[in-house]
């Protein structure tokens, strides 16, 4: 979905189609594809060093956001040595000087977080910057000092937090693929997590947009189309052939 007539302009000659629906500015195009999310415009509009940069960090970013919050509640639960000596100290006192245990702590904080994100988005915009404010310093700092919630705990969420917001469009799935990890880290620790993300993995693998894999080119695999995936091929590269979806293998 975009607001662009330049990117489906570009989607077009690709091969997919636009949906028009009156009365909505955006445009849905179909087939959609799961890297697609990772990539923008402006990447096109840089040095391809650049563009491969900027990609890598929202992949980082995208693993971050689903992945920390509940590494961290499985790790402080179940493993706690992976830490290293001097942060195993720091986290082992925040835990111990706080009520609750370490999964109903990181859930009290991300729903909380859910919570202000909801409110900051229905309000008008200068009562939306008001409440992120109040959120992120007095709810924040106040529990800190006042030994409800750990620092590490909270600087932890809020990195997740901030990564999700590189990749908007998948926003969504990043919250809720957040709190099961979450839950499932604290359940179940490394083992579950490993388990939940091979479930996850098979099912996105599984899964066609309008009869195009939505992995493509990652699964089924194809070279061609990995010079604008993990690495930005430069023009004269991408200029040789175009690259279209009846191509891509079934």
């Amino acid at each position: 979905m975009s607001e662009r007539p330049d990117t489906i302009a570009g989607k077009i000659a690709e091969g997919r189609v636009a949906i028009i629906v009156d009365g909505t500015p955006s445009v849905l195009i179909v087939p959609h594809l799961f890297i697609e999310n990772f990539q923008t415009l402006e990447d096109y509009s840089h040095r391809a060093y650049y563009a491969t940069f900027a990609r890598w960090l929202r992949y980082l970013a995208f693993f971050f956001a689903v992945f920390l919050p509940g590494l961290y509640v499985s790790m402080a639960s179940y493993n706690p040595e992976l830490f290293p000596e001097k942060l195993l100290g720091q986290v082992a006192t925040a835990i111990g000087s706080t009520p609750l245990t370490i999964m109903p702590e990181v859930l009290v904080i991300h729903f909380l977080y859910e919570i202000m994100r909801e409110a900051g988005l229905r309000l008008p915009r200068p009562l939306g910057h008001a409440v992120s404010i109040v959120g992120a310093l007095v709810i924040g700092q106040t529990a800190v000092s006042a030994g409800l919630i750990g620092a590490p705990t909270l600087m932890v969420v809020a990195i997740s937090a901030i990564c999700s917001y590189v990749i908007p469009d998948l926003y969504a799935p990043i919250s809720f693929l957040r709190l099961a990890f979450i839950v499932i880290g604290g359940i179940a620790g490394l083992w579950g997590i490993v388990l939940l993300f091979c479930a996850i993995l098979v099912n996105i693998c599984a899964k066609k947009s309008f009869g195009v894999p939505f992995t493509a080119p990652i699964a089924p695999f194809s070279w061609f189309g990995m010079r604008d995936v993990f690495i930005m091929a430069g023009w004269k590269t991408l200029s040789k052939k175009r690259d279209v979806f009846q191509d891509i293998p079934q």
